[in-house]
């Protein structure tokens, strides 16, 4: 029978149990926590990203070095066997049923990896204590219940964890390398030896390092060896769902049947990811962290890949070689392993030898967390020798006893995994309402709103901003009948609570929105400040932020910088703006958008740099790194008689045009944009303080770069409105004369 030819001492009638009581709890905390697969998976990918970490919290590694060292033996090596092993055993449609449960199943993973950081330990010297067995101690008050799985969770590192791994490294280095004897397994081993010595930190930071590296190279391998020989996939995925779906065509009998088929491949592929271990879960548990509930959600990204990404690729390739059945898969391995060794297969080799040290190394921290658990500190020691011995022991055993050895091992260990499943499972049911308590807790503590940013950002990112602002602004200049248009003026600046009492005009007198938008202000509207030293507002707006350049680094606030080469464009006027000072303005819908000259000068010239044209409100930029620079950009350069100042008129979405008073031939956000620089040396262009200087059609922003050791800020109100006109600081000392 297949059984037995596949793993001695494993049943595979217990998969079916395994995957039942697996989808069974993966439904009711689908439901109960309401879908975070769906809800959280971009939060999910933010948080593994680093940008919601915070130095301050509590814990060892941060979420993504724990996501690898946690999870780097299911990752690749057991996505990759138990998607194999689920075809030989279902046949190409398990596909659909790997997707199905790995959708229910996400949920799984948060709730575990949320209750170890729940329950978790802190000693004196700073060592976190979690896992399992902490949680099903602590929370369900069944000490006995957690030595249990201590005990059967010991027993499945020393075999899934330690042999196993440095079995399918041995097998790669005899029959893909040619390197025959114990010499892989000896290196292996001290690299581990040198890893694990270095606590969880180290674990964490190699995992960081080594899992990326290895499935760069997978997926380079993938394609190098499989490109001219995978089938046509849109056949593949016809031929998948056509056998998927066959226990809900066929009469009760044959449908039950090929049910439990599909149920044993499945159940397959769940424990070959380690689903249900909670090897995850004490990793998990180490990591540094404000929120319980943060590396839950992160840890549900493994599912989703395993089941989605990995097992598609293996068994996309796999069926377009043919392969069906046991044999099939040696042939597909033998010719894949011994054939010539170039670049594609090293890279699969090596993407595998790194990923066995990063399971091992995981491995390791779970068992030595377990092992204290139920003997105490003193048998670390002990712990850490028989690991050491048993990574050993079974390359030796292999080198002797050949394959034979290694399907017992891989038979006993997943036998053994079954085992430590079960007391994980049932305190995934009973405590699912702490898991959601605490998810509830790091929503309202600002989760939501990111989510609602997240969505907000990704939209910015996929629409094409220029071409809506450009069809935008056309709509807005469109001139339409007086009885249509004034009601829309009076919508929008109710909306807006514009101050009609300032404008030139009656309100009726605006022929379009965009020309109410441009609008002039009534004569004495604005008193400017005639001092010679003053500089003064250009805008009505809010100053965000205003300080010292840090050589050519600005920084708007905390995590928000630019880079002042990139925001003035080119280097001609660099030098001397280098450690100069900043004064950051935000325009809203509400405010009047002409920009004023804030002092008396000669304009030298301009830069202008095409760009996109982000919103440029608090969310945008706080969420869209270098947005500034990023957007489109004409920069005025000054001369005053007190030092040079830069006039950086950024645009915006919907229009996102910036014109200028002295310069007619100058239209931004047009269909055809090239970066342009204009010095004017045969003309003097002076200005007087305060003269319009240009506007800009709908919001944006306005920034000053000030020359260094030129200029005092005044007692700058931030976040709060100012009007043109108004004194932001003073110039230091006179450095030349203008003609006036």
């Amino acid at each position: 029978m297949l059984t037995t030819k596949l793993f001695p001492f494993l049943d595979l009638d217990l998969l079916k149990p395994y995957f039942y009581f697996l989808v069974f709890i993966g439904l009711y905390l689908t439901f109960r926590l309401k879908f975070p697969q769906v809800r959280f998976l971009f939060l999910a990918i933010k948080i593994f990203s680093g940008n919601m970490d915070y130095k301050g919290s509590r814990g060892r590694l941060v979420h993504s070095q724990a996501f690898y060292a946690g999870t780097g033996s299911s990752l690749l090596p057991g996505a990759i066997l138990g998607s194999a092993l689920a075809l030989v055993l279902a046949g190409p449609g398990v596909l659909v049923w790997i997707w199905l449960s790995s959708f229910l199943i996400m949920p799984l993973r948060f709730v575990s990896s949320t209750l170890a950081i729940r329950f978790r330990i802190k000693l004196e010297s700073g060592r976190y204590l979690s896992g399992p067995m902490y949680f099903i101690e602590k929370a369900l008050r069944a000490r006995w219940l957690a030595i249990a799985f201590s005990l059967a969770c010991l027993l499945t590192v020393l075999s899934m964890g330690s042999a196993i791994p440095i079995l399918g490294a041995s097998f790669l280095a005899q029959n893909g390398l040619d390197i025959q004897g114990m010499t892989v397994p000896f290196l292996i081993s001290i690299v581990v030896v040198f890893v694990v010595l270095g606590g969880i930190r180290r674990i964490g930071r190699v995992s960081a390092y080594l899992a990326p590296i290895g499935l760069i190279l997978f997926f380079l391998s993938y394609i190098l060896l499989f490109k001219d020989h995978l089938g046509n996939f849109y056949f593949f995925l016809e031929s998948v769902f056509k056998e998927a779906m066959q226990p809900f065509s066929l009469l009760l009998g044959g449908g039950f049947s090929l049910a439990r088929i599909f149920s044993t491949g499945t159940g397959m592929f769940f424990l070959s990811t380690e689903t249900g271990i909670g090897k995850s879960a004490g990793v998990a548990g180490v990591v540094r962290t404000d929120s319980a509930a943060k590396q839950g959600i992160v840890s549900m990204l493994a599912t989703f890949f395993e089941g989605f990404v990995i097992s598609t690729l293996v068994i996309y390739a796999l069926f377009s070689f043919g392969v069906k059945d046991l044999e099939s898969v040696k042939n597909f391995l033998t010719v894949l392993v011994k054939g010539p060794t170039d670049p594609s297969r090293l890279a699969l080799f090596a993407s595998f030898l790194l990923f066995s040290i990063v399971a091992i190394s995981g491995w390791f921290y779970t068992g030595e967390q377990n092992a204290r658990y139920i003997f105490g500190e003193k048998f670390a020691n002990v712990y850490r020798i028989l690991f050491i011995a048993s990574l050993l022991g079974s390359a030796y055993a292999y080198v002797q006893y050949g394959e034979e050895f290694l399907l017992q091992v891989f038979g006993i260990g997943y036998g053994l995994a079954l085992i430590t499943a079960v007391p994980v499972l049932i305190s995934l049911v009973l405590l699912a309402k702490v898991a959601q308590a605490e998810l509830r807790k790091f929503l309202e503590g600002g989760a939501h709103y990111e989510i609602f940013k997240d969505f907000y950002l990704l939209l910015l990112s996929i629409l094409p901003k220029n071409l809506v602002s450009l069809l935008f602004g056309i709509l807005a200049s469109l001139r339409l009948p007086r009885f249509i248009m004034i009601p829309i003026l009076k919508a929008f600046a109710k909306a807006y609570k514009i101050n009609l009492n300032e404008a030139e005009l009656e309100i009726q007198e605006y022929n379009s929105l965009n020309q109410f938008f441009t609008r002039a202000l009534k004569a004495g509207a604005r008193i400017i400040d005639s001092a010679e030293n003053a500089l003064v507002s250009p805008v009505d707006a809010r100053i965000t932020g205003f300080g010292d350049i840090n050589d050519q680094v600005i920084l708007q606030a905390k995590g928000v910088d630019y880079n002042l080469k990139e925001l003035i464009g080119g280097e001609k006027y660099l030098s001397k703006f280098q450690n100069g000072k900043y004064i950051t303005f935000y325009l809203s819908p509400q405010d009047y958008h002409r920009i004023h000259s804030p002092a008396y000068g000669r304009i030298l010239g301009y830069y202008y740099e095409p760009g996109k044209l982000f919103p440029v409100n608090e969310l945008a930029v706080f969420g869209i790194r270098g947005l500034f620079p990023k957007n489109e950009r004409l920069i005025t350069f000054l001369q005053t008689e007190f030092g040079l100042v830069a006039v950086i008129k950024v645009g915006a979405s919907n229009v996102g045009r910036i014109r200028v008073t002295y310069d007619k031939k100058i239209i931004t956000n047009t269909l055809i944009r090239t970066t342009k620089e204009e010095d004017y040396k045969d003309v003097s262009i002076m200005i007087e303080k305060g003269a319009e200087l240009g506007r800009f059609e709908m919001g944006s922003t306005v920034i000053l770069i000030l020359e260094r050791d030129t200029f005092d800020f005044a007692d700058l109100p931030l976040n709060e409105k100012v009007t043109y006109g108004t004194t932001i600081g003073t110039f230091r000392k006179q450095v030349l004369k203008l003609p006036r």
